[in-house]
């Protein structure tokens, strides 16, 4: 038998794990089994796709060893792809309201019926930011500070409007000052969202050994905690499908860890146990 079954795993009833999350998990790798720790620099070299993996590589000691998306691996959404959908929507709002303005004041200079969303709670933006939800206080707060001048700038149709048929002159003086003034609070916000999604994108490659001293690399979104835990906190998964069930070789899901009232953690064992073919045979 080689590899490492739970049982060698816990020395003296104890394991020291380095953990990290997914946007549908958290997860624990045993640190002996973990050489190395770096931010990742794209000094990797992409050969291809494949169906379960992106297939690259990246030097250690001199030596080019696999670079696995540990997202991809488990068919997760990365963080970095979550963020760039994120910045991507948030540039099409920030354009829609930069849109809304101009037709707002063709509709004041031509006479033109204004046909955008008066309602803030109506326009793309509004119904988006209605189901919007995240775990990160910062761009929490951020994203609450929208609500004021997004409402502040949809009220300005039906007032300029009515100013416009009496003053003209004065409903376009108003447009261009709330352009300077609650518009340019709006693309503050905007860019101060897409900055922290941006900023916020770190991930982070774990080097680690698996039996016969075979190296890999391992893409994370991010590493969290170094955390000691007792055997009696560890539960054994006794399923036969679920996240990583279909990859034995590498990486194997030995179960689960918890401390406490916290969320439990899948123990990944990168050095799991096989049958040596003498014992196969025997």
């Amino acid at each position: 038998m080689t590899g490492k079954n739970i049982d060698t795993l816990f020395k003296d009833n104890q394991l020291t794990v380095i953990t990290f999350s997914t946007t549908d998990a958290c997860f624990a790798i045993p640190l002996e089994q973990v050489l190395y720790i770096e931010k990742d620099s794209k000094r990797n070299l992409q050969l291809n796709e494949l169906a379960q993996f992106n297939h690259e590589v990246i030097t250690f000691q001199d030596k080019a060893v696999q670079l696995i998306d540990f997202n991809s691996l488990i068919g997760s959404e990365s963080h970095q792809k979550s963020m760039q959908n994120l910045i991507k929507q948030l540039d099409d709002l920030e354009q829609q309201h930069i849109d809304w303005l101009d037709a707002l004041e063709e509709s004041l200079k031509t006479g033109l019926p204004f046909s955008q969303a008066l309602d803030p709670k109506q326009c793309a933006f509004g119904k988006w930011y209605a189901q919007f939800e995240t775990d990160n206080e910062e761009l929490s707060e951020i994203m609450r500070r929208f609500d004021e001048p997004h409402k502040k700038l949809h009220g300005l149709a039906s007032d300029l409007l009515a100013i416009n048929e009496n003053d003209p002159e004065k409903a376009l003086q108003t447009l261009e000052q709330e352009r300077v003034g609650t518009l340019s609070v709006l693309v503050r916000l905007f860019q101060l969202a897409k900055e922290h999604a941006t900023n916020s994108i770190r991930p982070i490659i774990l080097f680690v050994e698996h039996n016969d001293a075979k190296v890999s690399a391992v893409r994370l979104d991010n590493i969290q905690d170094i955390v000691n835990y007792q055997r009696k906190e560890f539960s054994v998964d006794d399923s036969t499908d679920g996240i990583m069930k279909k990859r034995h070789d590498d990486f194997t899901v030995e179960g689960f860890l918890r401390n406490g009232d916290n969320a439990p953690l899948m123990l990944i064992n990168c050095q799991p146990s096989v049958s040596t073919s003498k014992e196969q045979v025997a």
